[in-house]
């Protein structure tokens, strides 16, 4: 690795350590801007005064705002995520439960959504200008346009209520009891709960590669090599796949990187509609129930996952290209 390259990483790596600082600041402040007094969750009205004082000193909840940010701080640098007022738990044993149902579905979604996408768009680009390619590119439009809400209760409304083939939420059925912690996720009763919402996920993150490969491919098509390849006599399938979309491929791995980040800080609304036990819908009800040490890690935890995503795409970005750590 050359040193234009070292000093590029080195400072992505600093400014992503200072947007974690900054996130993580203003996540402490903003829950105690809130409205309404959090020791309610932890302290019952008819506790005596001693009682009620000496469980607000156990959380902390008795010293001044600069004593409680620097403890946050001193925390959050050495993984102590602190005690959930809800549950009376350690926050890292609530999170890694949830941190594993979000992977299964989000980061599944976005895999399989550029998985779908690259092809979906290589083959549109190879149908240039017919009804093929107008109506695919019209409806692939349509499902970044419509709210990933929206196409979730029209899913469960019509493949869950109405024609009752899979589940309508939730991760598994009442009756469900897993014989160990993976064997939870390798249950058929898993995958019918999980198919819906990864669906729905899917089709809404399948836009962006899908057009993204689209545009690149339009241009590569028209490249000299193509030409030639044409000419040696290679089949359409070995010009399209193999040779044009290894060449357009590379700034829709890009963005692979960035969408799984993003995707999992809008967790939160998937979730919530098919009722799925992750990070997005726990950040959700703690923030609901002003349960700061849950719903602060919760915050932190997909905002740390987005800034890494983008690192890790700035970071890709000077492989695939060298000219962009030129640029800095």
């Amino acid at each position: 690795m050359n040193q234009e390259r070292l000093r590029y990483l080195l400072k992505r790596a600093g400014l992503s350590l200072f947007s974690l600082w900054i996130v993580a600041t203003a996540l402490f402040f903003a829950f105690r801007l809130l409205p309404g007094d959090p020791t309610t969750s932890v302290i019952a009205p008819q506790m005596s005064a001693s009682a009620r004082a000496e469980l607000a000193s156990q959380y902390g909840l008795d010293e001044p705002l600069s004593v409680q940010y620097l403890l946050y701080m001193e925390n959050l640098l050495t993984g102590n995520l602190g005690v959930s007022f809800q549950f009376n738990e350690p926050v890292s044993s609530l999170i890694v439960p949830k941190l594993v149902n979000t992977l299964a579905l989000t980061a599944t979604a976005v895999i399989l959504a550029y998985l779908i996408g690259s092809f979906v768009g290589a083959y549109l680009a190879s149908r240039r200008n017919t009804n093929v390619d107008i109506y695919g590119t019209a409806l692939v439009l349509m499902m970044y346009a419509a709210p990933v809400f929206w196409t979730g209760m029209l899913a469960i409304m019509m493949f869950s209520f109405r024609l009752d083939w899979v589940p309508s939420g939730g991760i598994h059925s009442v009756t469900f009891v897993a014989e160990s912690f993976w064997g939870g996720y390798l249950s058929i009763d898993f995958l019918q709960h999980l198919v819906l919402p990864l669906i729905v996920t899917t089709l809404y993150f399948l836009s962006v590669p899908a057009l993204t490969m689209r545009n690149n491919m339009i241009d590569t098509l028209d490249e000299d090599f193509i030409q030639l390849s044409r000419a040696a006599g290679l089949s359409d399938f070995s010009i399209l796949y193999r040779h044009a979309a290894r060449n357009a491929l590379l700034p829709v791995l890009h963005y692979a990187a960035v969408s799984l980040g993003f995707a999992f800080g809008g967790s939160v609304v998937i979730e919530t509609v098919f009722s799925w036990p992750g990070l997005g819908q726990m950040m959700f009800n703690a923030t609901l129930a002003q349960d700061f040490p849950l719903a602060q890690s919760t915050f932190f935890l997909l905002a740390a996952l987005i800034i890494f995503m983008n690192f890790l795409a700035d970071a890709l970005s000077v492989y695939v290209d060298p000219r962009a750590s030129a640029t800095e």
